[in-house]
């Protein structure tokens, strides 16, 4: 019993020392005293991975062998509210979402299920984005089949019907009027509708809007938009570069040469007076979202408003909403700001969050708290420090991460933009603002007398 009481008391004195070792072999210095080694991330150059077709389209090719797969996206500027009929871009994206016009729409999905291909089409206000993704021992198939839709997509009656059937209905409430499904999604549903009501913008088309609509129409929207300089492509993954460069101007010289049309004009969105919209839904839970349009932000002051909005509401464990609404208190799991730009026209600056019933009027007062207080007084040298380090070397690095964010980023940005000014001056910009600027834009962009407050869940009464 000695021997075992000894042999106990040895092992827990070992136990004690090994634990008293690795406490005091931690390094407990606070992270803002670590000397941590300034970034040596330089930005890839665009013309290392561009490749120009005598037509004037524009692609960017990218090695990425980590893993035995090939990404091709195509970036077409033309959307939502382009084209002289309505639905016509809608009818179009179901077009590509058949395939090609040299096979039939079921052999196409065939051969996508076959390849284990990831296929999408996704159509935004002002561009489109066609992405398919597939093992490397399918590259020579998936190549042929991508360029073949994009420049000759199965247009049919069928692409018509399919896209009047997704027209955009109504969210789902019973009897009452109170929303079934309610959730996030459905409270920035209601944040643009309300916000750009009469806004081309925020035009919903109905299955009616569809019934004029022919596939001369759709031929005609392709024909106008799908052209050498109206697009981008991008290629990247386990390939052969020199390969897919030959292969690009194969598959791609047929486009014909011409340069953008003239685009759509898109009136500014008018900014309201303060309103609280409620909107009754049967959960545990509100969904509250704070904001309103937000004009087109000056080049000069794209990268203070980031700044800005990083240090106020973010969306990391960091920010002043953040720390004020859970941390402090334990409201919610998250209330975060969301900058949302439009190519042209108007965009909107909005807060999310959600809650239980019964203390979602002082979250919504905590929020408030924090957006008035960044309007009034400077941030700190710690905060702005934060900022410009997360936004420059780790949002921006991001962007470039691997060969496919890298084509995918200088695709986009040739296709907005025309250059590759802005990637190549973010950091500088970055860096650059100081707690003037972003006390000059929290007050020059936000305007808390304009926000429109829209609650989805229980009544309550925020004023």
């Amino acid at each position: 019993m000695k021997h075992l009481l000894k042999t106990s008391c040895l092992i827990l004195s070992l136990l004690a020392l090994s634990l008293n070792t690795q406490v005091l072999a931690q390094d407990l210095t606070h992270p803002r005293d670590m000397e941590i080694p300034k970034s040596k991330f330089k930005r890839p150059d665009p013309a290392k991975y561009q490749v120009s077709l005598k037509n004037g389209l524009v692609a960017y090719v990218a090695k990425e062998d980590q893993v035995p797969l090939v990404s091709f996206s195509a970036f077409i500027k033309a959307g939502k509210i382009d084209g002289l009929k309505e639905g016509a871009a809608e009818a179009l994206t179901e077009a590509f979402l058949a395939g090609p016009k040299n096979i039939s729409s079921t052999a196409f999905k065939a051969a996508l299920k076959r390849m284990t291909a990831k296929y999408s089409v996704k159509l935004h206000n002002k561009w489109i984005e066609i992405n398919l993704n597939v093992p490397t021992e399918d590259l020579e198939e998936a190549f042929k089949l991508f360029s073949a839709t994009v420049i000759s997509p199965n247009i049919t009656e069928a692409n018509i019907k399919a896209a009047a059937r997704k027209a955009t209905k109504d969210i789902k409430v019973d009897k009452n009027g109170v929303i079934i499904d309610g959730s996030s999604s459905v409270a920035v549903s209601k944040f643009h509708d309300i916000i750009l009501k009469g806004n081309i913008l925020g035009k919903k088309l109905l299955s009616s809007d569809f019934e004029d609509l022919s596939t001369k129409d759709v031929e005609s929207f392709h024909t106008t938009y799908v052209v050498a300089g109206n697009m981008t492509i991008a290629v990247s993954g386990d390939i052969n570069e020199k390969g897919i460069r030959k292969k690009l101007k194969a598959q791609f010289s047929s486009l014909i040469n011409k340069t953008s049309p003239n685009r759509r004009n898109v009136p500014k969105v008018k900014r309201q007076k303060k309103q609280y919209h409620y909107f009754p839904a049967d959960k545990l839970q509100t969904w509250v979202v704070i904001g309103h349009p937000l004009a087109p932000v000056a080049f000069k002051d794209e990268t203070a408003f980031e700044v800005m909005n990083y240090i106020l509401a973010g969306g990391h464990f960091w920010t002043r909403m953040f720390i004020e609404t859970r941390d402090k208190y334990g409201l919610t799991n998250d209330a975060s700001g969301y900058i949302e730009d439009q190519w042209d026209g108007s965009g909107s600056y909005s807060f999310h969050s959600s809650s239980r019933h019964d203390v979602t009027k002082q979250l919504y007062d905590n929020i408030m708290s924090v957006i008035y207080e960044i309007q009034k007084e400077s941030v700190s040298d710690e905060e702005l420090m934060i900022a410009h380090n997360a936004l420059a070397d780790g949002v921006y690095e991001m962007k470039f991460k691997d060969g496919n964010t890298t084509a995918r980023s200088f695709a986009i940005e040739k296709l907005r933009y025309g250059n590759h000014k802005h990637s190549k001056s973010y950091p500088v910009r970055v860096r650059s603002v100081t707690k003037k600027d972003v006390l000059r834009v929290a007050n020059e962009y936000m305007h808390p007398d304009a926000f429109q407050v829209i609650i989805v869940g229980e009544y309550i009464n925020l004023q």
